[in-house]
């Protein structure tokens, strides 16, 4: 009775800590639904072949023995290796793209602008992490213009873009575009235009430049790994002490 007085007596912070403690109970319980909530969604979604691991920046020189390991831990014979190379557009069309600091005028006029012309200004002004494959990626489609062919020999670079940034660029097949490589203009040809399914779990480019189009340029490589649920801590484990 004497304990319950002191609770209720007035100036007493119980009601105020309890309130506290409930709404703290309650924000945990909230956030441990909602992940939850997610991870089933993405379970769900998931394809069975998705890969387990994705690693990122692998330097040129650690390729030989990243593949190597991954031989010795796992039963993937051959994991998948992307060469990456980071670049902004320079030119479309022979024109040039320009960077320039926006007035004050023209930043309200810009947060003015229509969503889909913000859009295509996301699209010019972006950073662009590019690739060469010899094959078409998993879950791309070619909707227009050719993929290059095993062995092909290239007078000059060819580009496949993916459908939408090619809509936002104005840019369909024979068209010209240039990236900057670190200071490097890098000019090509676009020789197709690719639907790409983005949920496939797996890397996937806005632009991919023919076999030899890249030779030089500074790069590195991200590869993805699938092993089975008993491989898991012992291939993290190899990385991390590796």
């Amino acid at each position: 009775r004497q304990a319950l007085g002191n609770v209720l007596r007035p100036g007493s912070q119980a009601v105020s800590i309890t309130i506290a403690i409930g709404i703290g109970v309650m924000v945990v319980t909230t956030v441990s639904l909602v992940e939850r909530s997610l991870l089933a969604q993405i379970g769900e979604n998931r394809p069975t072949d998705a890969p387990t691991f994705f690693f990122i920046d692998i330097q040129p020189d650690q390729t030989e023995e990243f593949l190597r390991l991954m031989h010795q831990q796992t039963n993937d014979l051959a994991p998948h290796l992307t060469p990456l190379v980071r670049s902004r557009l320079a030119a479309i069309k022979g024109q040039p793209i320009k960077l320039e600091a926006l007035s004050e005028a023209e930043e309200q006029k810009e947060k003015s602008e229509a969503k889909k012309e913000q859009r295509k200004k996301w699209y010019l002004t972006r950073e662009y992490v590019l690739t060469f494959l010899q094959e078409l990626p998993k879950d791309n489609q070619v909707v227009a213009g050719k993929w290059w062919k095993p062995g092909q020999t290239f007078t000059k670079p060819l580009i496949s873009i993916e459908e939408e940034a090619a809509m936002q660029l104005g840019l369909t097949v024979g068209d010209t575009m240039e990236v900057d490589i670190q200071g490097v203009p890098v000019a090509g040809e676009i020789g197709s235009i690719r639907k790409v399914e983005w949920g496939n779990f797996s890397t996937n480019f806005y632009m991919i430049f023919s076999p030899g189009s890249l030779d030089g340029a500074p790069h590195t490589y991200v590869a993805t790994v699938h092993v089975s649920p008993s491989e898991e801590v012992a291939v993290q484990q190899a990385v991390v002490t590796t």
